[in-house]
């Protein structure tokens, strides 16, 4: 299928773009500056623009968010970039990685990152809650995957999945493991309008 990545670039898109390209599908990588991929398609996009995403988004079957913050702070990034991918595909499928802080109740997430990171990336965690509204609102099919702490080793093939919350004693993700997850359901589709929270 046609997919699109947008925020390409980063470390854990780059791996859903070589991910997605040995499954056999038809890759767009969206950035900021071309020229990062070889035999990947890329198109010029800037979610923090209207419109910035119109070109990357046509044809699309899948749009794949993996954007993020270069800091700590979001300063809108996600919401905006939501507000972007639905403009430029009301109809087309989602999915977008957040993190499984974005659920403040969750009962198995880390009680070390509930008291010492969730209050420093706080306002992360809600332009990220923003962005799964806003989708969730607007688009008809939809997957926000919840990864716990991102680490960038090799893939392990050994991860668990909660519906909407993290599973008992996990707290961190390979990239790798992440991205192989994404493209599977690019097919499986299990996740439809659900939150997978992925951990080791």
């Amino acid at each position: 299928m046609n997919v699109v990545v947008i925020g390409a670039a980063g470390r854990t898109g780059r791996l859903i773009v070589a991910e997605a390209g040995r499954a056999g599908h038809r890759v767009t990588a969206a950035v900021r500056t071309p020229g990062g991929f070889d035999g990947v398609r890329e198109v010029r996009a800037d979610a923090s623009e209207e419109g910035g995403l119109n070109e990357a988004l046509a044809g699309q079957d899948v749009v794949i968010s993996a954007i993020g913050p270069a800091g700590r702070k979001a300063h809108g990034l996600y919401s905006g970039a939501a507000r972007a991918i639905v403009a430029a595909a009301p109809r087309g499928r989602v999915i977008g990685i957040t993190s499984s802080g974005v659920r403040a109740d969750d009962p198995h997430f880390s009680a070390a990152y509930r008291w010492l990171v969730r209050p420093i990336v706080r306002e992360q965690y809600a332009d990220m809650a923003e962005m799964e509204r806003i989708v969730g609102e607007s688009a008809p099919d939809w997957t926000f995957v919840r990864p716990g702490r991102l680490l960038d080793t090799p893939a392990t093939g050994a991860y668990r999945v909660g519906d909407g919350g993290t599973p008992a004693g996990g707290w961190q993700i390979t990239r790798a493991d992440l991205a192989a997850f994404i493209v599977a359901e690019l097919t499986e589709r299990r996740w439809s309008r659900r939150f997978p929270t992925i951990a080791h």
